[in-house]
This record gives C-alpha cells, structure tokens and sequence, in this order.
C-alpha cells in the first residue's frame, strides 16, 4: 500500500483540527495586528459571514500544501480534488449560514464551522480515492485556485453589496472604521429591523 493510500485519512482527520485552531486564531489576528494590513489579508475584519469563511479556506488550504508535499500523492489529481473540495467546504458553510442565519459569536456558527470543515475534508478524501479520472481537471482547478486568490484578497477591501458580506453588528461592509460609533451603529440596525 502506497504511503499517501495509507495515511491520507490521519491526514485528513487532523486537518480538520488544524483548520479549526487557525481560524480561532485568525479570527483575532485583525485586532491583535491593530488594524494593520496582515490583520486585513488574514483576519477576520468584522462579523460579516465571508469573513468568518476566509479564515477557514485558507488553514484548508494551507493544509492541503502540507499533505501534498508530505504523503506525495499525484499532484495533478490531488490538486484537482482539493481544489473541488476547497469550493464545496466555502459554499457549504456559506450557504448553511445563510439559510439558518446563525450568530457568529454563538455557538451554531461553530457547528457549522466544524460541519463544514469536516464535509470539505471527507470530499477530498472520497474523491481521491474515488475511480475517476480527476487528473485530467488539473487546468480548470489551477484557473479555480488563481480565481480564489482573486476573490480571497479583493472582497475583504473591496466587498460586493450582498448579505454574505454584511457585518451584522455595524450594518456595514469590509473593513470598519476605527473612528465609527459601534452603539449608533447597532442602533441603526435594530431601527433598519423594525
């Protein structure tokens, strides 16, 4: 049995604790940083539910980078099936918390961090394993991981106007201001409610 066939799953399941304690980090790197442009790139910059997403997609991966260069799967499959995968956990997540609505700060968001997270892992290990021919989607999931990118640096600085990107504590978009009223701010949301 080949290395990677052998422990891809011990991989995996510790992936899923390994995204899990950098998102909780990285959910506080924006205020640890002081607002500075690290804290932006890798942070969450409000509670809006892209942010809470971003700091899970990049642990995955970044995990994904350590499980390549340490079981030496095929690279071309292995990048097509995480690169699906990657996709499937950010929607997952995304799409579950738009349809329950849950609170970042409580703790069915956390579910659905670790659900999600969990799903996007068993994917990627389903798929590799799986007959088909997932090598021969090496160029698409290498133009989806650069769109990725694209996505992942432009929509923190510059967000599109949807309930994906609204903070719900402030009723804003992106990055908060320092200098913005937080208590006119909730005020202004609980009046938009009624």
């Amino acid at each position: 049995m080949k290395k990677t066939e052998k422990y891809l799953l011990f991989f995996e399941i510790g992936g899923i604790l390994f995204v899990m304690l950098c998102s909780f980090f990285m959910s506080r790197l924006y205020s640890l940083c002081g607002g500075e442009l690290v804290g932006v790139m890798f942070g969450s910059v409000n509670q809006s539910i892209w942010e809470s997403c971003k700091i899970l997609l990049l642990p995955y991966l970044f995990w994904g980078l350590i499980e390549l260069l340490t079981l030496s799967p095929s690279m071309r499959r292995f990048t097509a099936v995480k690169t699906l995968s990657l996709y499937l956990l950010g929607f997952c997540y995304m799409g579950t918390r738009l349809v329950f609505g849950a609170d970042n700060n409580g703790f069915s968001a956390g579910v659905i961090a670790v659900l999600s997270v969990a799903a996007g892992f068993a994917a990627s290990y389903i798929l590799y394993r799986s007959k088909i021919n997932f090598s021969s989607f090496f160029p698409q999931s290498v133009f989806l991981l650069f769109l990725f990118w694209a996505v992942y640096f432009s929509f923190t600085p510059f967000p599109p106007k949807s309930a994906v990107f609204l903070d719900p504590t402030t009723g804003l978009y992106g990055i908060i201001p320092s200098h913005i009223d937080v208590g006119a701010a909730v005020l202004d949301v609980m009046y938009a409610q009624i």
